[in-house]
């Protein structure tokens, strides 16, 4: 039963191990389509902030003060 023990132990060892390889070989893989997307998403912090749209923008037009 030690020797089933260690064996799966060293197993995991590996299976992580190429699990590991495996995400950082696909990171690195040239795709022109994954690679615009994360290069798009690596640029987010540094866009401009956009007024929101939608249902959710404020309208400019209503105060929203409250009266005095």
């Amino acid at each position: 039963m030690e020797e089933l023990g260690s064996f799966l132990r060293s197993f995991w060892v590996v299976w992580l191990m190429a699990i590991f390889v495996g995400i950082v070989l696909w990171v690195y893989w040239p795709s022109r389509r994954r690679k615009r997307r994360m290069q798009d998403h690596a640029h987010i912090p540094l866009r401009d902030e956009l007024p929101p749209s939608g249902p959710q923008a404020p309208d400019e037009t209503r105060d929203d003060r409250r009266p005095e």
